[in-house]
This record gives structure tokens, sequence and C-alpha cells, in this order.
């Protein structure tokens, strides 16, 4: 018996070593995990912060390209105006050379400074002169039925240069005239605000 209790004695370490070992391993196994979780944790920060940048960087391009918009939008409103002003002025100048003015310089005229106006002469527009007149100006329009190249034709061709029929008298009088200038040169002008409306926001556009 005492045999027994000896070596049992012997071995008196054994629980101790093993309670040791649990210990460490209890140790390790809470290291293992307190580590763990802090690069968990750091990571998922690090990911947070991350996301958080992309975020404010969408948001910051977002926000200039608004701006930007806004001010091509704007520069757009301006260009608008610019030209909506010139159009309004070209209507007005229409209407007054329509209502005002045509009728008074085309039918009569003063022989004299001081003279009483008096009924203007008749004013002879020949075929061929219209026909001229309208291809300086690169218009394609046909010929009036009086002016065609033959006499009851039913094609809209203007006469030939040189030809009898381009002497022919045209019917159109010097008001007709001048309210065609009217209406080309209100086209021209409407043209000339628009490019130049174009012009100032291209230029506006530039950094």
């Amino acid at each position: 018996m005492k045999n027994v209790i000896g070596r049992i004695a012997d071995y008196w370490y054994v629980p101790i070593f093993v309670a040791l070992m649990y210990l460490m391993w209890a140790y390790g196994e809470s290291q293992y995990d307190l580590g763990h979780s802090t690069a968990q944790a750091k990571g998922d920060k690090a990911l947070a912060d991350l996301r958080e940048e992309h975020q404010k960087l969408r948001a910051d391009a977002a926000e200039q390209n608004l701006v930007l918009y806004r001010q091509q939008v704007e520069r757009a409103n301006q260009a608008e105006l610019v030209f909506l002003d010139a159009q309004d002025e070209i209507d007005r100048l229409k209407q007054q050379l329509t209502q005002e003015r045509i009728n008074r310089v085309s039918t009569q005229y003063t022989p004299a400074r001081g003279a009483a106006p008096v009924a203007a002469p008749r004013f002879v527009v020949t075929c061929g002169w219209l026909r001229d007149f309208n291809a300086a100006l690169g218009a394609t329009t046909p010929a009036p039925p009086g002016c065609r190249a033959y006499a009851g034709s039913q094609e809209a061709a203007w006469p030939a240069p040189s030809s009898d029929a381009e002497l022919l008298e045209s019917g159109i009088t010097a008001a007709d005239i001048l309210a065609h200038a009217r209406d080309y040169g209100a086209w021209a002008l409407a043209i000339r605000a628009q490019l130049n409306a174009l012009i100032d926001l291209h230029n506006k556009d530039k950094p």
C-alpha cells in the first residue's frame, strides 16, 4: 500500500502540468479570439472609412457636376434672352416698316425740297430684273405667270437671258421689293442673332 501511495506521490506534478497546459491553452484561445476580434474590428472600421470616403467623393463629384450644369443652364438662358431681345427688335422693325413706312416711301415723292408730295411715277420692274434679283439673293422662287418663259405655260420657268420675255413687266412694285427686303432682312438678322448667341455661349464655356 505504501508503495502505491509512494508511486502516486511520485506523479504529483501531473495534475499541475495538466492544469498549466489547460491554462496556457485557454490563454492562447482567448488571445486568439481577442486578436481575431481586434483585427476584424480594425478591418470593419477601415472598410467603413473607405466607404465613407467613396461616398464623399461621389457626393463631391455630383455637387460639382450640378454646379457645372447650373452654370451651363444659366449661360444658355442668357444666350436665349439675348436672342429673344434681338428677335423682338427685328419684329418691331418689321412691323414699323409694314404699317408706317413702306407704302409712304413707295407711292409718293417730293419733286423738290419744300414741295408738296405727289404720286410717284409707275415703277417698272421687268421679268429679267426680277429673275436676276432673286438669283443675286440665292433664291430659287418660280417665275410668276406673267414672267414665264412662254405665254400660258404651266411650267414656272424664268425667261432666258437676252430673250424678249425677260423685258416684259413683272407687275412687281417698289413696295413689293421693299416688303421683300423687309422679310429677307428679318430672316438674315434672325440668323445673325442666333449665330451671335451660339458664339457667346461657346466662348463662355471656354475655361
